[in-house]
């Protein structure tokens, strides 16, 4: 599900922000081999933070709830979201990354097979 930038100016820091933000349709394709690799490395670090915070926050409110699941309202929602958000972002990183190593194939294959004088 994608999330509007409205709804994740809400959840996420300045620099969170800017990350997503590159992951924009527009300035994901702007970025060279390494921008990307470096910035899905941080997206992946911060998705991995907030889903680990998730997680701890769940354990945590099991014991105050008494029930398994460690729900209670919406009590660590922002932490789910913001673990979303960073997933969608790394695909999209991830999928432009494949993007480039498939053209970066098909013309390898191309000077490799023209003839040679």
């Amino acid at each position: 599900m994608a999330h509007a930038r409205t709804e994740v100016k809400k959840l996420l820091t300045a620099q969170e922000l800017e990350l997503y933000d590159f992951g924009s349709s527009t300035e994901i394709n702007k970025l060279t081999k390494p921008q990307l690799r470096t910035k899905l490395e941080r997206s992946r670090k911060l998705r991995d933070k907030y889903r680990d915070l998730f997680r701890r926050q769940r354990l945590a409110l099991r014991s105050e709830v008494g029930s398994k699941s460690g729900t209670k309202g919406n009590a660590n929602d922002r932490t789910r979201q913001k673990e979303e958000i960073f997933a969608e972002v790394v695909a999209r990183f991830e999928s432009r990354i494949l993007h480039i190593e498939e053209q970066e194939d098909k013309e390898l294959q191309a000077v490799e097979s023209a003839p040679k004088a």
